[in-house]
């Protein structure tokens, strides 16, 4: 890369996204500190609400006004918030990580430290343009437990080799949080296991809110190759980055230690990427699929905007892997037939969710409420059981799901699995005995296999037609003989 082209893109990288910072202190308490005005030592005490010391705080030219503070109980206290008390400014923070094990084996991921509010088209653009991620043909987005858990033998291969086969054979991204803890470490172990290297460079996305990364100062620089040592310091309440996640899009809201601002930002992204072609030829939009392992009370509402969204977002729950996601597979199973609960399950049943949590009664009737309103959506939900002898390989379940969960028509499903290459899953799960097809959908996707070069889907199309006496139309066969295949 030549210093002209270097140059438009880190002008371009700055122009496009920021960082914010706190521009106000406000303190977080005030009720413990009866000093008044407030001494210097309270001063380096107290937080502000982004989480923050007033020394902390580089856009303050002075300290704050500790006469502007009331007392306890004389006034109320302004209430911080990101839109009003912060600033952005051009990010100062991209370029590679250099992560180093205890191994001295070295993976590089690309990086940026991105607002808040940061555009949707623009991050893909970056994806697509500036990191020169291929076109996703699916994205997995893997949601669960935050701090580490552990995972029965079954589940943990089953969900390991299962994203991974899933994530390689079609061309898929992998979303994550890409902390070095819970499910994004289990994500990082299953594509060191069974990842290609071209998957480790490519494909595993980590979107990370920029203030709980521990020592995220050493990142600060501009187009820069920065050492990170993933080990973290055990007390410390901060996270370390996962060191085989590929790229790191980090969140910044102007907070200090705080969690989950990244969610509504990835939950945008997604929904561009779904808007997205999955192929130049195809008119299909790139599937989404939610994957969920273990999990707090914040993961069941999760999974309920992304089954009620329009259109829904099928989510694939490994049961067996604790909390959220055994609750929601005992409610599938439970519901499949009659959608109440009978009066003494029910008890049991928040029973559980209280003493799983650590809820009072009503919140867990609450978080039960929840819960039953996934079971709406319950068709665009699939539970994986991993100790079930009759499940088929995790891969062609959450592909299956996939396809399932969206509420596409046959055809559109063919053009999925054809962009794939899956031919396995439309002879199992599309072409079969009873399928309705809309005029001219088989031979349509006859003409994209043979441009697209599908050559399983174009012998599996033409045994479908021998099998049940149906036979291309003059024109598609002529356009087979001639070579003519884009009309």
């Amino acid at each position: 890369m030549n210093a002209d082209s270097t140059m438009s893109r880190r002008s371009w990288i700055e122009d496009t996204f920021c960082k914010r910072e706190c521009g106000k202190f406000i303190p977080a308490c005030r009720d413990l500190h009866r000093c008044f005005p407030m001494c210097q030592v309270c001063q380096n005490l107290i937080r502000c609400c982004c989480g923050r010391l007033v020394g902390e705080h580089t856009l303050l030219e002075t300290g704050p006004s500790m006469s502007s503070w009331p007392g306890p109980g004389t006034g109320q206290q302004e209430e911080w918030s990101v839109e009003c008390h912060t600033q952005t400014s051009a990010t100062d923070a991209y370029g590679t990580i250099d992560f180093q094990d205890s191994a001295g084996r070295n993976c590089h991921a690309k990086y940026v430290r991105v607002a808040v509010d940061a555009k949707a088209e623009a991050l893909l653009q970056l994806m697509r343009s500036e990191w020169q991620m291929e076109r996703p043909k699916l994205l997995l987005t893997v949601h669960g437990g935050t701090e580490n858990f552990p995972l029965p033998l079954k589940v943990r291969q089953a969900f390991s080799k299962g994203l991974i086969t899933a994530a390689q054979s079609t061309g898929a991204w992998i979303l994550t949080d890409g902390i070095n803890t819970g499910v994004s470490r289990y994500v990082g172990e299953a594509v060191k296991t069974y990842g290609t290297h071209d998957l480790r460079k490519r494909n595993a996305v980590g979107v990370t809110p920029w203030g709980v990364i521990d020592n995220h100062s050493d990142l600060i620089g501009r187009d820069v190759l920065r050492p990170y040592q993933p080990l973290g310091n055990p007390l410390s309440k901060r996270v370390c980055l996962n060191g085989l996640h590929s790229h790191f899009l980090l969140v910044d809201d102007g907070t200090l230690g705080k969690h989950g601002c990244q969610l509504g930002l990835r939950r945008k992204l997604e929904r561009h990427i779904q808007l997205q072609k999955i192929h130049p030829r195809l008119n299909q939009g790139v599937p989404v699929v939610c994957v969920v392992v273990e999990g707090g009370p914040d993961i069941v509402s999760m999974v309920l905007e992304y089954v009620s969204s329009v259109p829904p977002m099928p989510v694939f729950v490994f049961e067996g892997s604790g909390r959220a996601a055994d609750l929601l597979a005992f409610l599938h199973k439970q519901t499949a037939i009659d959608r109440q609960l009978d009066t003494d399950i029910q008890e049991d049943f928040l029973l559980r969710i209280g003493g799983m949590f650590g809820l009072e009664r009503a919140d867990a009737s609450q978080l039960y409420n929840l819960l039953m309103e996934c079971m709406d959506y319950r068709q665009s939900i699939t539970i994986f059981d991993s100790e079930s002898e009759d499940q088929q390989e995790a891969d062609c379940a959450i592909l299956t799901a996939t396809l399932k969960g969206t509420k596409t028509s046959p055809g559109e499903q063919l053009s999925t699995a054809l962009a794939w290459d899956r031919a396995d899953i439309a002879k199992k799960h599309i072409l079969v005995y009873g399928q309705h097809w809309q005029v001219g959908s088989l031979e349509q996707a006859m003409l994209d296999a043979l441009v697209m070069d599908r050559v399983g889907f174009v012998k599996l199309l033409i045994d479908n037609a021998a099998g049940t006496n149906r036979q291309f139309s003059p024109s598609s066969r002529g356009r087979c003989e001639t070579g003519d295949w884009t009309g």
